[in-house]
């Protein structure tokens, strides 16, 4: 192990949003941005247009034009989506059916946001 510090480097986006699809990420073209799961980003028929689906703790969000996604690097976005997480599962768990495929994707949510949590720069 080194005692020199190592520079911080700055997250460099992605040129293909496709490369995100399966991670949580923040969508930045709408007031307040999006922060989800990435479903699929597929590029429509001419230019820098993309159709794309994010899974929210809200629900599905979708869009079609530019897509300005990013994974999750920020504490404050991190904390948050932790914390939906959390509160609903704890509402699937006490008022759902156990057998609710909403419980067992709200759980792969938070477990992939931990993973990617863990693992971020």
């Amino acid at each position: 192990m080194s005692a020199i510090p190592a520079p911080d480097q700055p997250y460099q986006r992605p040129a293909d949003p496709a490369a995100l699809v399966g991670r949580w990420v923040r969508v930045d073209d709408r007031a307040p941005a999006s922060v989800g799961v990435l479903e699929h980003a597929r590029r429509t028929g001419g230019g820098a247009g993309w159709e794309w689906e994010l899974r929210t703790s809200d629900g599905v969000v979708s869009g079609r034009g530019p897509l300005a996604a990013r994974p999750l690097t920020e504490t404050a976005d991190l904390r948050s989506a932790r914390r939906r997480l959390r509160a609903e599962l704890a509402d699937l768990a006490e008022f759902g059916a156990p057998d609710d495929p909403a419980l067992a994707r709200a759980a792969a949510d938070l477990d992939l946001l931990e993973l990617e949590a863990a693992a971020r720069p």
